[in-house]
């Protein structure tokens, strides 16, 4: 059946964030460079990776006490320069730009569903320049729900002025993602660009985004 609108995930869906720390650690070193020891910016990657922890104080907290600093921002400050900073750096994974131009181009319409805070996940959509492209976007802060609540889920299919049976969602998260569109009556696709792993996937896989144009062919 041709969907009515196909609804994605963001992060590690459409957002490649390996890729998206990489240009961030860029940014870090540039413009903390005067509180670094002489490192590359590989060496701050890789302390941002060890750090890592998708935002969080606790990630601010372990950058600060990092070796690479010959005076160290505050955790405050790192913490800042992240909320501010690192939406600028979302890069699309490859293929994002043709996958929803086709779909539009076939007249199936285009959501956008993602946990987190407005202005930062607002500030990825704007550097991924898929705006344009999508008819719907639904961001948990904005809404009060996040996923997997079929709630959000239902919020978007109202705006598409779409029924969950005649709707497809692909994310990444098992459980977020496609356990969650499941049990919003979605068909679910299971791309694996992200981290995490399930040994019973649910779902249809994805190996990568543009393979989700292979279930258009009939058309």
């Amino acid at each position: 059946m041709t969907p009515g609108a196909v609804i994605f995930d963001l992060d590690d869906t459409l957002a490649n964030r390996a890729a998206g720390l990489g240009k961030y650690a860029s940014m870090l070193a540039q413009d903390f460079s005067a509180h670094l020891h002489s490192c590359s910016v590989s060496d701050v990657h890789a302390a941002l990776l060890a750090a890592d922890d998708f935002g969080s104080l606790k990630q601010a907290r372990a950058l600060a006490r990092s070796p690479l600093w010959s005076a160290a921002p505050s955790e405050n400050v790192l913490l800042d320069h992240w909320t501010s900073r690192f939406g600028a750096a979302a890069t699309p994974f490859p293929g994002v730009i043709e996958v929803l131009q086709t779909l539009r181009r076939l007249r199936i319409r285009r959501g956008l569903i993602t946990n987190g805070a407005s202005a930062m996940q607002r500030s990825k959509i704007a550097a991924l320049g898929i705006e344009p492209l999508l008819d719907v976007i639904v961001i948990s802060s904005e809404v009060g729900v996040q996923k997997p609540e079929p709630s959000i889920f239902n919020v978007a299919l109202k705006e598409l002025g779409c029924a969950a049976a005649e709707a497809w969602f692909v994310g990444d998260h098992p459980d977020q993602d496609v356990r969650g569109a499941a049990m919003a009556g979605l068909r679910a696709f299971w791309v694996q660009t992200g981290s995490a792993r399930d040994d019973n996937p649910p779902g249809t896989r994805l190996n990568a985004l543009r393979d989700l144009l292979d279930y258009l062919h009939p058309l």
